[in-house]
Formats: structure tokens, C-alpha cells, sequence
């Protein structure tokens, strides 16, 4: 039976930059087993070798793996399993290459969509679900996220995932404007799960009903001074912190959507393509 690997809902620092981001979801793997589809000794052993070569990062000899059992089985037996191979095989495909990380991510995202509407086993079901989330998260597209999040959710067993997937649901919801709904969840992700990096992001993340970009951090105060000016000559009023380091943080906002947090992100871009938007 394939080796079929549960989607990464990892520990993956979110307001990092976003190629970084989206690598980490794919190179951050959770592995079981768990039972396939393919009713075929040649099937299984064609997934199983797809599933190694995922295994072993090999992605894409993975994806050809997959693509080559498409081929071969367009319907039946062992499809669904291939169309999640290849999804997960081409999120992971970030961590080598963040500039293709957008093309790459609608792709596994397709996968993953034609994979549902062929009715997967509900164990299956549920590892698609989650990747479909993750995809749709890194792509901005909070609502999805939180519909396939929620979706899967009841059928997570894994403690680790369900902290994480709880936690990546209460993102969305805060990224969504829905800051009570938030503030609810990461609250349940405190209190089920104590002591965990799930609980401290959420203990991190509540409370928030705005967002600020951070631009930039810098090591001393007279670089923050520079940077600070040169954004008051533009006519935005940057807001400095400084961090548990003692680094000094050059942001501005607030904004009071994430939508609006973006814009600005895109704004400065040219000249802190690293920004991030906070919470």
C-alpha cells in the first residue's frame, strides 16, 4: 500500500517572508502510513517508488512518477493517490526553487482539487483537504483555507496536526477580519494543547485587531534612524519597536485589513522586498 504522507501542517514561522514561507511547508514533513487506494501489486509498487522519491526529496522525479501513473491509469484504482502524489511532490518543489513557488503552488493546488471531486476514502480525504488548505493559505486565499481547514479537521487524530491546523485556522479567520472568531480559537489552542509552539503563536497572535508591515529590522538604532527618516520624507509616519534582541523594527500601519496590509507590502517592496505583515 503507498506510503501516503500526511500533508505539513508544520512549524512554520508565518509573517516570514513569504518564498520562505511557502518552502517550509513542504520541506517540514509529518510522516505515517496510511492506507492507499490501489488494488494492484505493480500500482502500489509505482506509488510506493513516487512516494520514496518524495521521501528522499527527489521532487521532480516524484511529480514524472506520478504523472507517468497518470498516464497509464487516468481513472481507477491508484489516480487519487497519484494526483496527491503530485500535489505534494510540487508544494515541496518551493523549497528548491521559490521563484517558481507561485506556479508551482496552483499546480499542486489543481492536483489536489481534481483528486476531491474523484471522492477519495475519507482518510485520504482528509490528508488532501489539509494540503489543499495550506496551498490556498500561502496563496492568500483565506477563505478556502478556513473552509478545507474546518473541513478536515474533525477527522485529525495527530495531536501535532490538530495543534497546528487549529492554530492555521485561527490565522485565517484574524487574516478574514474575523478577530472574535480568532481570538476564540487561538484561545482553544491554548488551552488544549498547553505548553506547545502552536499555543505560544496563538498566546502571540490574540488580541490583534489591526496590522502593521514590518519593513525592516536593523542592528542599531542610528540604521533605524535612516530608514525612519527617509519614510517621514514620503510622508509615512513609521512606527519603531524593538524586539527581545534588542534590534530595532522600522514598521508602519496600522491598517485595519490584511487586504490593506498587503497593499502596503507591495508598496514597498522594491526596497524591503523582505517585509512582513505583523500579526
Amino acid at each position: 500500500m503507498p506510503n501516503t504522507l500526511p500533508p505539513p501542517v508544520a512549524d512554520v514561522t508565518d509573517s516570514a517572508p513569504r518564498a520562505t514561507r511557502a518552502s517550509a511547508i513542504a520541506t517540514m514533513l509529518v510522516f505515517a502510513i496510511a492506507t492507499g487506494c490501489a488494488s494492484t501489486k505493480s500500482a502500489r509498487d509505482e506509488l510506493n517508488a513516487g512516494y520514496q522519491s518524495l521521501d528522499q526529496k527527489q521532487y521532480d522525479r516524484a511529480i514524472a512518477q506520478a504523472d507517468a501513473f497518470l498516464a497509464k491509469n487516468p481513472t481507477g484504482a491508484g489516480t487519487i493517490e497519484a494526483l496527491y502524489l503530485r500535489g505534494r511532490a510540487l508544494e515541496a518543489k518551493t523549497a528548491l526553487n521559490p521563484a517558481e513557488a507561485k506556479s508551482n503552488l496552483q499546480a499542486a493546488r489543481a492536483a489536489y482539487v481534481e483528486a476531491l471531486s474523484r471522492k477519495p476514502a475519507t482518510h485520504l480525504e482528509t490528508n488532501i483537504r489539509t494540503s489543499l488548505a495550506n496551498v490556498a493559505y500561502f496563496q492568500d486565499d483565506y477563505a478556502t483555507a478556513l473552509n478545507q481547514f474546518n473541513a478536515a479537521l474533525p477527522r485529525i487524530e495527530n495531536d501535532d496536526t490538530r495543534s497546528w491546523t487549529i492554530y492555521r485556522v485561527g490565522l485565517c479567520q484574524q487574516r478574514l477580519g474575523q478577530f472574535e472568531q480568532a481570538d476564540a480559537t487561538f484561545a482553544a489552542v491554548e488551552k488544549e494543547f498547553p505548553g506547545t509552539v502552536p499555543a505560544q503563536r496563538a498566546r502571540e497572535h490574540a488580541g490583534a485587531r489591526s496590522f502593521y508591515v514590518q519593513l525592516a529590522t536593523f542592528k542599531t538604532a542610528a540604521n533605524a534612524d535612516k530608514a525612519s527618516a527617509a519614510l517621514r520624507r514620503e510622508g509615512v509616519e513609521p512606527v519603531r519597536r524593538a524586539n527581545a534582541q534588542g534590534y530595532q523594527l522600522v514598521q508602519v500601519g496600522p491598517v485595519t485589513s490584511y487586504a490593506q496590509a498587503l497593499s502596503l507590502q507591495k508598496r514597498f517592496a522594491d526596497r524591503y522586498p523582505d517585509a512582513i505583515i505583523i500579526p
